[in-house]
């Protein structure tokens, strides 16, 4: 009888007992102060392989900070993504980022400019994810005691801006995305080669850069408008085709060796482009007799991404088609 008693109270006890948790959870659950209610859910994370080394970071990142303007933000841009922050171009110049407009990039937080970003900005903007240039390699420590850093190395990808947005694309998890902007633009070169027709064989075209009055600059094949005038068929003039020096800076009295049947003059001020078109020397130039000299804006031409890329195609089928 006292064996089947004592069972009995223990049962009272232990139906108390769970009552009195049942209790205490609900109302901690209620007032906010379970543990469980605060801890943070497991985030989904893999491993990227760049340049630095293998870095952790979200599978799906949602607060990405990029910090360069034409080889991180605008191919992020392209694979429909918006980034939480980024730096912009050189503050002299009249456009805040180049191949991306100030409205394509509206509602992302400017946290410093050209090569210097701020990193109280960044920590203030709590990312998920940084994504940086090679050149830049001198914060990646500091960088990533913040966020999980990736370093999106160019020379590695071959300087191919195609390259460039299937590795970002990979970080992202993107990939299928950028296959079809790829595509896309592939769609936009075939329709140009339609359009120019047996031109494409006949014409040879020049690209020079204007640095002063008196200064002009010229680049190499890795530049991303004469790997989109390779991709049309669009033949450089050999002094540009043969250019070994990835940039060669030269004075404008030898403006004649890049004369060619249509010439592209790129700048960063319409004040400079006006006065190289006031400019003798270019009146002794076929392209300027024959009315095909044409000013292209480095923010469309100086660029790494397809926001950017589009643009320039945006200008070639303009003056070539």
């Amino acid at each position: 009888m006292y064996r089947y008693l004592k069972l009995f109270l223990l049962g009272i006890v232990t139906v108390v007992l769970l009552l009195a948790c049942h209790s205490n959870i609900s109302q901690n659950a209620i007032q906010g102060n379970n543990d469980l209610s605060t801890s943070p859910l497991p985030v989904a994370t893999k491993l990227v392989k760049h340049a630095f080394g293998e870095t952790r970071i979200p599978v799906k990142p949602e607060r990405i900070i990029v910090l360069n303007d034409i080889g991180l933000l605008d191919p992020v841009l392209s694979l429909g993504i918006k980034p939480i922050g980024t730096v912009s171009y050189f503050p002299e110049y009249d456009f805040l980022f180049r191949g991306v407009t100030n409205d394509e990039a509206a509602g992302i937080e400017i946290i410093g400019n050209g090569n210097q970003p701020n990193l109280e900005r960044v920590i203030k903007l709590k990312p998920d994810l940084i994504l940086m240039r090679e050149y830049q390699k001198s914060l990646y420590k500091e960088l990533s005691a913040i966020a999980p850093t990736v370093m999106v190395d160019l020379p590695g990808l071959n300087y191919s801006f195609k390259e460039n947005l299937r590795f970002i694309a990979q970080v992202l998890g993107e990939s299928q995305k950028a296959e079809q902007v790829i595509s896309q633009y592939n769609e936009r070169v075939k329709k140009l080669q339609q359009l120019m027709g047996d031109r494409l064989k006949e014409i040879e075209v020049s690209v020079i850069n204007l640095f002063s009055e008196s200064i002009i600059a010229t680049y190499s094949d890795n530049e991303t408008y004469n790997q989109v005038f390779q991709d049309v068929g669009i033949r450089l003039i050999p002094t540009l085709a043969n250019q070994k020096e990835d940039t060669l800076v030269s004075s404008i009295e030898v403006l004649n060796k890049y004369d060619a049947d249509i010439l592209f003059v790129m700048s960063d001020t319409e004040e400079l482009t006006q006065a190289f078109l006031k400019n003798p020397l270019l009146k002794t130039l076929k392209a300027a007799q024959n009315s095909q000299v044409y000013e292209v804006q480095v923010n469309r031409w100086w660029t790494f991404g397809f926001f950017g890329v589009n643009k320039l195609l945006d200008d070639i089928f303009k003056y070539l088609s």
